[in-house]
């Protein structure tokens, strides 16, 4: 049955909605539908800039949930709506979406789910208001009728849990095809659930000043977890900025996989002495493997083409107080006067990719992607790496690194550059986990970091990466 009422607010309803402060379910659901529209959660975060930081941040737990779960709240309210809500011009939809994570899986009242979210109803989707409050309130008699269900944490009341579901059929399909259906449901499962925080700290005494502290702060109950010796695991978000040691630069943010290539490529340099070595970081914004190399001591040089990526790294070396040379340019320029004849210990190339692998951070991702987009990206990341070869010396290194579960990014994306390149030789795995570690003798043709999001779920588990780190032994 579709409930539908007409409704039109009078003359002092509407004046007295405009001079309200800015509301936390309105807010949210605009963020979402901009992303529907196709921005990023990074460009539609704007819509909350007028909220108070603890709205902001109740606003943005709302569309993070909406988006992991997409899969899952559509098929729920679909058995209450039996014709489509339009996304546009107002947010009628969005709306919906922001009331039923309340209800289903945020620890939200249901009365002020359902009050606040139609209250959020403006004069655009007054025809709506009264469908809107009918669903939701059906959801909280559904969810009280329903026997809670202990199987996952993310399983709760009466929505009906099935990850896959949540992902585009490609998606799932290359998953399957990779990994095989059980590691594909855990990579799907995990994604659809919150992480933890990683933070990358610059020496291993940090790691414990940073835990004194925490333990005598004003959030001392932050479960802490530590996973290597530069990278300590937060298993509850908190606001960074009031964290200790922020201030001071000891640490940034940084996914414990994101920071395993750049430690396999200083065991290298240091093995072979190569401790003074000069290093250029492509694609290096927002910087998390520049930071970790300018720490230990290495002569950095970062390029990027992004303008406002670039901002986000000088003012992360500028907090962290570590130095890197900056340039903005397209590493695919012909003539990039700065590097114009120079060549580099190490080049390491973070490439364009899919990112699929850090989905669980980036839920928006899932929507966005297409099957073809990877397809357009992998002669983009072949033709960056036969450009940063031009920077690799002879003896030097290159690494090769994407936030891709796809293969096709990664792997085959190396057997293709290896096969056209003998000049190069592949590097065995150091200093990494074994078990995130594939071999030679697997008959892959050399040896690479495989992570996905299933890896380490008891720990919280980690994004998806693939690395590669290449030796140059004679020029082509």
């Amino acid at each position: 049955m579709t409930y539908m009422v007409s409704y039109r607010p009078n003359a002092k309803e509407i004046g007295n909605r405009m001079t309200k402060k800015p509301n936390c379910r309105r807010s949210a659901a605009a963020m979402l539908a901009a992303i529907e529209r196709g921005k990023t959660i990074d460009e539609a975060v704007d819509r909350l800039s007028n909220l108070s930081p603890p709205e902001r941040r109740l606003a943005k737990a709302m569309v993070m949930f909406a988006l992991r779960r997409r899969g899952d709240i559509t098929a729920i309210l679909a058995k209450y709506i039996k014709r489509n809500i339009p996304g546009r011009p107002h947010l009628a939809r969005a709306l919906l979406q922001i009331g039923a994570v309340q209800i289903l899986l945020m620890d939200i009242p249901d009365h002020a789910a359902v009050a606040e979210t139609v209250t959020a109803c403006g004069r655009g989707e007054a025809p709506y208001r009264g469908l809107i409050n009918a669903v939701l309130r059906k959801l909280v008699i559904e969810k009280k009728n329903s026997d809670k269900i202990n199987k996952d944490e993310t399983e709760k009341y009466g929505l009906s849990y099935d990850p896959l579901s949540n992902f585009p059929d490609w998606m799932v399909t290359q998953w399957q095809e990779n990994y095989g259906s059980k590691k594909a449901e855990s990579i799907a499962d995990i994604n659809c659930q919150r992480p933890p925080l990683d933070l990358c700290f610059k020496s291993p005494e940090a790691i414990q000043m940073f835990i004194n502290a925490l333990s005598q702060s004003d959030v001392p109950d932050i479960n802490t977890h530590q996973l290597s010796p530069n990278v300590l695991r937060l298993m509850e978000t908190a606001d960074v900025e009031t964290l200790p040691g922020f201030e001071a630069g000891d640490w940034w943010v940084q996914d414990y996989a994101a920071t395993l290539p750049v430690v396999w490529l200083d065991k290298l340099l240091v093995e072979n002495k190569q401790i003074d070595a000069t290093i250029l970081d492509l694609c290096a914004a927002p910087g998390g493997k520049t930071m970790q190399l300018a720490s230990k001591g290495y002569h950095l040089t970062a390029l990027d083409i992004s303008a406002p990526r670039l901002d986000r790294l000088k003012a992360n070396l500028t907090r962290t107080l570590l130095t890197a040379d900056i340039i903005k340019a397209d590493v695919m320029e012909n003539n990039i006067l700065f590097l114009k004849e120079k060549s580099f210990d190490a080049v390491v190339l973070d490439a364009p990719c899919s990112a699929t692998g850090t989905i669980r951070r980036h839920p928006d991702i899932s929507l966005h992607r297409r099957e073809k987009d990877v397809l357009k990206l992998t002669e983009i990341q072949k033709n960056m790496l036969n450009r940063a070869d031009k920077w690799v010396r002879v003896g030097g290194f290159l690494a090769y690194v994407t936030c891709s579960l796809d293969p096709r990014e990664g792997e085959e994306q190396l057997k293709e550059f290896l096969k056209q390149h003998p000049n190069y030789e592949a590097c065995a795995p150091t200093g990494l986990p074994n078990e995130l570690c594939r071999h030679q003798n697997e008959g892959s043709g050399f040896g690479y970091l495989r992570t996905t999001p299933a890896d380490w779920r008891d720990e919280g588990g980690m994004d998806g990466f693939f690395a590669s780190v290449l030796k140059k032994i004679k020029a082509a």
